[in-house]
């Protein structure tokens, strides 16, 4: 396996590139990202109501309407998409119960095991293919498993689509619904890191409800490809809301005053934002299609699904940090997945003419570093 193939093998490098203010072409991170001034414009309007007592219309607006487009009876508006994943496990009662999980998950890899340290799980993480799919036979070996006389219980399957570290790669409606019978014929949970989610819908033409309805919960992000300023909606029915609502109270996730301010953000981002998230995986194909032409770089093509992926750069001899020092210099920024592979991101502010620019400044520092 290379250094830098999404496969579980190589340590996720923490370093990135250093950068006084933003790069001028930013393709690292869709949150680095400006909201829209349509957004900005929204928030002006809002004359805030008492969101903790519930009274905030506008906070009631979003959660209705996030409500409807995941197919859940309620959805809460929170400040993080962390925030939704905590509160989903810790609801789940999962003290002493397994978590299975993809093993390149962002719950497993990136959140300081915030689902064992908070929600008691025992995480049993499971490698899935190269585009973040667990093996239904592997999931059902796990759970089925016995040694010496005795089972673990599992209390929750966890999958995340779009999958950030396999390249923004896509789980289908029919993978989820077979995932979901499973665990609901075991008694477990399904639950969904959706933040992109709404990419892998666009992607496949779907509507979003056919990849969140199947799940017991569904954590969705405002902030990512939608552009919204902050925020994220947890989906779920309307017997877990009682005990959520609950916990997010005191651990004062609800407790954010005046959030109908960026309640107002967030439906802008999912009543017009939705329709150009075609355009930035368009883009994206455009600039992963043209990188894999250069030496030095590689991409699976078939993980390029949406607006963001993974670029090899074994055979360049170059890390991923080394490269993206070299594309500094010329004002474009990168950002790190691990020791040889590194990510890019579109969205909605990043315009054709700004890839095209991209795609030069590649090719001019790859032909310095490949006649070097």
């Amino acid at each position: 396996m290379s250094k830098g193939n999404a496969d579980g093998t190589s340590q996720f490098s923490s370093a990135q590139v250093e950068w006084e203010g933003a790069p001028r072409l930013d393709i690292r991170y869709e949150v680095v990202h400006k909201p829209t001034p349509a957004m900005f414009e929204a928030m002006t309007k809002v004359t805030p109501g008492l969101a903790g007592g519930g009274q905030d219309p506008v906070v009631k607006e979003i959660e209705a309407l996030g409500a409807e487009l995941t197919g859940h009876e309620e959805a809460l508006f929170l400040p993080t998409t962390t925030n939704a994943t905590v509160l989903s496990h810790m609801h789940a009662d999962l003290t002493g119960k397994q978590l299975i999980l993809e093993a390149r998950s962002h719950v497993w890899w990136v959140e300081a095991l915030h689902v064992s340290a908070m929600a008691g799980a025992a995480t049993r993480p499971l490698m899935g293919d190269k585009f973040g799919a667990m093996a239904l036979d592997d999931i059902e070996a796990i759970i089925n498993e016995t040694q010496y006389g005795y089972r673990v219980p599992v209390g929750m399957i966890s999958l995340e689509n779009t999958h950030n570290v396999a390249g923004g790669t896509v789980l289908t409606q029919e993978y989820t619904e077979k995932v979901a019978e499973m665990a609901h014929s075991h008694g477990a949970k399904l639950f969904l890191d959706g933040a992109r989610v709404t990419n892998a819908a666009v992607a496949q033409d779907i509507p979003l409800k056919a990849l969140t309805e199947p799940c017991d919960y569904v954590a969705m992000s405002l902030n990512k490809g939608l552009g919204a300023p902050y925020g994220s909606l947890l989906g779920t029915s309307s017997e877990n809301m009682v005990g959520i609502r609950l916990l997010a109270k005191r651990l004062g996730m609800t407790a954010v005053h005046k959030s109908g301010l960026f309640a107002a953000a967030g439906i802008i981002a999912l009543t017009q934002m939705y329709e150009g998230l075609a355009d930035d995986q368009r883009r994206a194909h455009h600039i992963a299609t043209e990188l894999n032409k250069m030496d030095g770089l590689d991409v699976d093509m078939e993980t390029v699904q949406t607006n963001l992926f993974r670029v090899n750069t074994d055979a360049l001899g170059m890390t991923s940090l080394e490269l993206g020092n070299r594309l500094k210099e010329h004002g474009l920024g990168i950002h790190m997945l691990a020791p040889y592979a590194f990510k890019i991101a579109l969205c909605f502010n990043i315009t054709d003419e700004m890839v095209e620019e991209s795609l030069d400044i590649f090719r001019t520092v790859l032909a310095e570093v490949n006649d070097s």
